[in-house]
């Protein structure tokens, strides 16, 4: 009879502890926070591109903010022959080659893009830049003339440090693999 009774006890203030924990709301905590530090989104894109776009506006700091910008001295121009009526005609002028001059290394800050392709088309280049900033990457687009035609480069950065351009390289490609693109890491501008 005693441990009938011990044990109805014990049963019984289990029940009187754990059935009004089970039965209780979760209380509210007040965390105290009326409002964010975050700023709002901004209202279009953010580009980090080195060189803004036609539609972007440069801001100008205040003369009291700004730095005095020492020019560096330009290159030396290269010295250019003039041709004469009288010098000889190259026999096929369609298979003459034109030969690369050589880059001399710049001076000043250098930074890294990938470039993703070349079109002769503007608006597949543009097509291209869209899907790839859709991928979440500053992709944009330069204009260039390679042996008399216009070409339409796509890239992606800048980055100033080359191996963050090297890593994102990596990430990009994995992106573009369903596009069967391609990019490389090249100097820039």
């Amino acid at each position: 009879m005693k441990k009938r009774l011990v044990g109805a006890t014990v049963l019984v203030s289990l029940v009187v502890i754990f059935v009004p924990m089970l039965l209780e709301d979760e209380p509210v905590i007040e965390t105290g926070i009326y409002k964010t530090n975050i700023p709002p989104k901004p209202e279009r894109d953010f580009s980090s591109r080195v060189v803004p776009a036609e539609d972007e506006k440069l801001s100008v700091p205040p003369a009291s903010h700004r730095q005095e910008i020492v020019p560096l001295k330009p290159p030396p121009a290269p010295a250019v022959t003039a041709k004469t009526e009288s010098s000889p005609q190259p026999a096929d002028s369609g298979m003459a080659e034109s030969k690369p001059t050589p880059v001399e290394p710049r001076v000043g800050l250098t930074a890294w893009v990938i470039q993703v392709g070349s079109f002769s088309s503007r608006e597949n280049a543009e097509k291209l830049v869209q899907q790839i900033r859709e991928m979440k990457y500053a992709a944009f687009m330069e204009q260039a003339e390679v042996d008399g035609k216009t070409l339409f480069r796509v890239k992606v950065g800048p980055e100033v440090d080359r191996k963050l351009a090297d890593k994102m390289l990596l990430s990009l490609n994995k992106d573009l693999k369903s596009l069967n693109l391609k990019g490389k890491v090249i100097s820039y501008p």
